[in-house]
């Protein structure tokens, strides 16, 4: 096998994983709501809705007057719908001090939300694809010698580098809307001023998002060495069973 094709196996063996990593800790912390009542203390949220809650240029009022716990479960139905295709956004709701249901997002926000959750579909086909190929990659790899540390470099340690020096340059803030710009149709509003949305309110956008990615990029840097090396140690002893 020529050097560039044993280097390309090795290449999508390790992307393999990291993508099965990412998936698994998306998928454990989408579970647990991501974290939010933890970054509700941690982030303040209380005292933003109290703040911005009284601005909102859409009517809806009173939303600053319900508990932390409350607020808590309206993330959580929203988190439920966004994992469920965006099924249910339109209905979710709360009480004003008079006790009428308010609508908790504008049609804007729900088609937003709607973008996310096709996001996340999309994200759950290419985490499965990863996982179908990531024990045949490694069966494949084990077969040839890894690449030396220059090739590494080459394919993963110069985009990881070229990543954090955009960070560094233009901010986390730009590289955060740039995404949304790449990502989300053209025509479809995704920035929303805080007097302008409940649900950036809540989320007290984009600091949430902020706390959210350490924690991805966190659970993903320790999984995706252990499911590398797993994976390896699993295809070489299938491998010696059946010589």
């Amino acid at each position: 096998m020529k050097p560039a094709l044993s280097l390309t196996l090795w290449v999508g063996y390790g992307l393999a994983s990291l993508i099965l990593a990412l998936g698994l800790t998306w998928g454990l912390y989408a579970k647990a709501d991501y974290g939010y009542p933890f970054w509700y203390e941690q982030l303040e949220i209380g005292a933003h809705i109290d703040q911005y809650g009284p601005l909102n240029r859409h009517h809806r009022r009173d939303f600053e007057r319900l508990d932390a716990a409350t607020h808590q479960t309206l993330f959580h139905r929203i988190r439920v719908a966004v994992h469920d295709g965006g099924r249910g956004l339109e209905t979710l709701s709360y009480p004003d001090r008079a006790g009428r249901a308010i609508p908790l997002l504008r049609p804007a926000e729900v088609v937003h939300l709607r973008d996310v959750a096709h996001l996340i579909d999309g994200g759950r086909v290419l985490v499965w694809v990863a996982a179908l190929l990531w024990l045949p990659l490694a069966w494949l790899a084990v077969r040839r010698p890894p690449p030396g540390a220059r090739a590494w470099a080459l394919v993963a340690v110069t985009p990881v580098l070229a990543v954090i020096g955009w960070l560094l340059v233009a901010g986390p803030t730009a590289v955060f809307y740039q995404f949304h710009i790449w990502l989300f149709p053209a025509d479809h509003e995704w920035f929303f001023y805080w007097q302008d949305s409940l649900m950036s309110t809540l989320m007290k956008a984009p600091a949430l998002f902020g706390g959210i990615a350490v924690v991805l990029v966190g659970g993903t840097l320790v999984l995706a060495p252990l499911l590398y090396g797993g994976g390896l140690w699993l295809a070489r002893r299938v491998r010696e069973r059946h010589r």
